[in-house]
């Protein structure tokens, strides 16, 4: 139970959102786009770099809403739904995704990528692999949504500890989160860079500020 759901609501979102609006407030500031009129699909790459920059903070902003809403009221059953809920889930972040088009249009402005580069990518892309492949096989792409927010019948299953999950119980985060310094390392891309350390240490404040508190309510003592 919820002592006091009000405070539980907004608990450690000072961290949490504030966080990603300061961070994305210094990441700007490390990208000179005064000297850079490179454009991919008619994009400019400060264009390019904002969109992606906004996603993470949209992203998190939405699951941080609709988790703690529905553990303190049920607000999002007895609105739109969880299904309504998960198609928004994945478009945010799908959109995170529009990050690629960060890379073309930064292509090579911290530096000409090589072989060393493109193999350091591969050595990054093969987890990111690897997870999705075990979150499809074992925990399942309903479970990384948040399900277990919306279906009581979740607090009973066991964490997974098969596929990548046996080397981190957190491996969504740990490892394909880390996908985009793959493509900041393949493209030479210092915003690229900059958006991928954003959206790291962004995916663990959320770990920490949100989802570790939730599981705490849902989860209780197992």
């Amino acid at each position: 139970m919820i002592a006091n759901k009000l405070n539980f609501f907004f608990k450690n979102q000072i961290w949490h959102i504030g966080g990603l609006i300061i961070l994305f407030y210094l990441g700007y500031q490390l990208v000179d786009f005064e000297n850079n009129s490179n454009v991919f699909f008619g994009i400019s790459a400060k264009n390019w770099f904002l969109f992606s920059m906004m996603t993470p903070l949209l992203h998190q902003g939405y699951v941080w809403l609709c988790w703690r809403s529905e553990l303190c009221w049920q607000t999002i059953s007895r609105t739109i739904g969880f299904k309504a809920y998960v198609i928004i889930f994945f478009i945010f972040g799908i959109l995170r995704l529009s990050s690629i088009g960060l890379c073309f249009a930064d292509y090579g402005t911290w530096y000409v990528p090589g072989w060393i580069a493109w193999i350091i990518s591969v050595l990054i892309f093969i987890p990111f692999i690897y997870t999705l492949y075990s979150i499809k096989k074992y925990f399942g792409f309903m479970r990384a949504t948040g399900i277990d927010h919306f279906d009581p019948s979740y607090k009973d299953i066991p964490f997974e500890r098969r596929g990548i999950f046996k080397w981190s119980s957190n491996a969504m985060y740990t490892f394909a989160v880390a996908v985009f310094f793959g493509f900041a390392i393949s493209s030479g891309s210092k915003a690229m860079f900059i958006f991928a350390v954003y959206t790291y240490i962004g995916t663990w404040l959320h770990y920490f500020c949100t989802e570790k508190e939730d599981f705490k309510v849902i989860y209780g003592n197992n």
